[in-house]
């Protein structure tokens, strides 16, 4: 059957004074008739049929044709994306209907309108709907206001799902332990500003290892170290600029990717970070001062043509040579 469609079984024809009476309980207060006359409207609604429904039925599914506007005499029905079952995004309560948006956009439907609970629809039919709109301007008024509301509904929902999204990506990209970008956020970095850039403009590459961490674990427990991973990430974020990344490379090894850097300069940085690190107090959770860390950095800078492979295997070998070398310096 059709979208919205009532089965033989399910119509309950309006007649008799408790369907009249439950009729002036509900539509001058609905948001469709709402401030209009009732004389005006109900010799159009004549011949409507009352549908009843059970829990968990399926009024409305998506990309069908619908030829009714619902509306809820009594009972609830509850909206459906994606998916079915699924977790409703609204609720329609009695005086408050559904279907317009696919009478008025002559559109495919986009949801599922589920019935919640036993419920009884005033089914209005696509030529009544008409009707009503050409012999009662009002009822045009109103199904404005309730389209502008459905609108505004799914403007809310796309906003929410953008921040959802960014938190998402937000969080795929930030290391959770520093707060610096994370090995993946890194590598794309260092592609992306690799790929294709003018040969004039260099980028200068940092790999940094805290010296002896293992040791500095060993002795102070992992809070102790995870301690001073975030004291050595406050000191990269503070030393570098905004369209630099500072990332945290595995375990206690780090990297500085500095644009628009030539060799000196980035070796200016890696010796101001070292000094700033080794004079920069750690502190437990329980308040006990821990020994400052020193760190060994290898430098290296891009040249024409240079991959993100070849650039960081630069890097990391005046990195092992600074470790070869004694440790806390700068090899380039």
């Amino acid at each position: 059957m059709m979208n919205g469609l009532p089965s033989e079984e399910q119509v309950v024809y309006p007649a008799g004074s408790e369907m009249m009476a439950l009729f002036a309980q509900v539509l001058p207060y609905s948001r469709l008739f709402v401030g209009i006359e009732v004389a005006s409207y109900l010799p159009i609604l004549s011949g409507c049929a009352v549908r009843e429904t059970m829990p968990d039925e399926i009024l409305i599914s998506p990309g069908g044709i619908n030829r009714n506007i619902m509306l809820i005499l009594s009972g609830s029905l509850t909206i459906h994306l994606g998916q079915y079952p699924s977790e409703a995004v609204g609720t329609v309560k009695t005086g408050e209907s559904v279907g317009e948006l696919s009478i008025i956009g002559h559109s495919l439907t986009t949801a599922w309108v589920v019935s919640a609970v036993p419920s009884k629809l005033l089914v209005i039919d696509e030529q009544r709907v008409w009707a009503l709109i050409d012999q009662v301007p009002a009822v045009a008024r109103n199904l404005l206001l309730i389209l502008a509301g459905w609108i505004n509904s799914t403007n809310r929902r796309v906003l929410e799902q953008r921040e959802t999204i960014d938190m998402l990506q937000e969080v795929a990209r930030i290391d959770a332990l520093t707060g610096l970008f994370n090995r993946r956020w890194f590598d794309e970095s260092l592609h992306r500003l690799l790929s294709g850039r003018q040969t004039e403009r260099v980028l200068s590459l940092i790999l940094l290892d805290i010296d002896h961490f293992k040791c500095f674990n060993d002795t102070y427990g992992h809070p102790g170290g995870d301690q001073a991973l975030r004291v050595l990430a406050e000191v990269l974020k503070a030393s570098v600029r905004p369209n630099d990344v500072a990332a945290r490379y595995g375990g206690e090894e780090f990297a500085l990717i500095l644009p628009e850097t030539s060799l000196q300069a980035a070796v200016v940085v890696a010796e101001r970070i070292r000094h700033s690190i080794s004079e920069q107090p750690i502190l437990a959770a329980d308040g006990q001062q821990l020994p400052c860390i020193t760190l060994s950095f290898g430098v290296a800078e891009s040249t024409p043509g240079i991959d993100p492979e070849a650039l960081t295997t630069r890097a990391d070998a005046r990195l092992y040579q600074a470790k070869k070398e004694g440790r806390n310096r700068v090899c380039y």
